[in-house]
């Protein structure tokens, strides 16, 4: 055989030892953010699905929580973006000391987060996670010497309460985030309730 033979072989050898471990590392490491760790929007969307079909099968209720954060960009603006990206940091790991285990915690966009929390007894569970988090990142941030406070806005929702799938259930959570920063910021909102 020729050398350029051996050799395409023997890469392909090796190809074929490493691949399962190789795209093992990949997948985990390309389902997660790489800032702060957390799952990212398309691993966060595997684990709704899943939950989902779980509690439809099992007649179990979870709560969805839409986090956006107050006061992030004036941070960034005045002490950078090194600093901002600290503090996300700094966010992921206190939000994820207010979950278990088998919770999720993902961020979705610059300053925006969601939670999935499995099997809740209903909608009084899922508020009290929402304000040990709204709680835990009202404390300052201790930064390069800077106390940097923020706060964040919460919308959560229960299945099957406010959807029976993802989309509706994501838009439920969403529009209570929304209304809960539209009433002056650093509030939780149940979806369907007012102000």
């Amino acid at each position: 055989p020729s050398l350029k033979r051996l050799r395409s072989t023997s890469v392909s050898k090796t190809k074929s030892r490493c691949t399962s471990k190789q795209r093992r590392c990949l997948n985990g490491w390309l389902s997660k953010t790489p800032l702060t760790g957390l799952a990212n929007r398309s691993l966060f969307s595997d684990r709704l699905k899943q939950t989902l079909a779980l509690s439809q099968r099992n007649n179990l209720r979870f709560a969805q929580l839409f986090i956006d954060l107050d006061r992030f960009k004036p941070v960034n603006d005045r002490f950078g973006h090194g600093t901002g990206d600290l503090l996300l940091k700094g966010v992921a790991s206190r939000m994820l000391g207010c979950v278990r285990a088998s919770d999720t915690v993902a961020r979705i966009g610059g300053d925006e987060f969601v939670v999935l929390l499995c099997e809740i007894d209903g909608a009084a569970g899922a508020l009290a996670v929402a304000e040990k988090i709204r709680a835990s990142l009202s404390e300052p941030f201790l930064i390069d010497g800077e106390h940097i406070r923020i706060g964040c806005c919460i919308g959560v929702a229960i299945y099957p309460e406010h959807g029976k799938n993802e989309i509706g259930l994501s838009a439920q959570a969403d529009a209570a985030m929304y209304l809960a920063k539209q009433e002056g910021g650093h509030q939780i909102r149940l979806a369907g309730t007012g102000g």
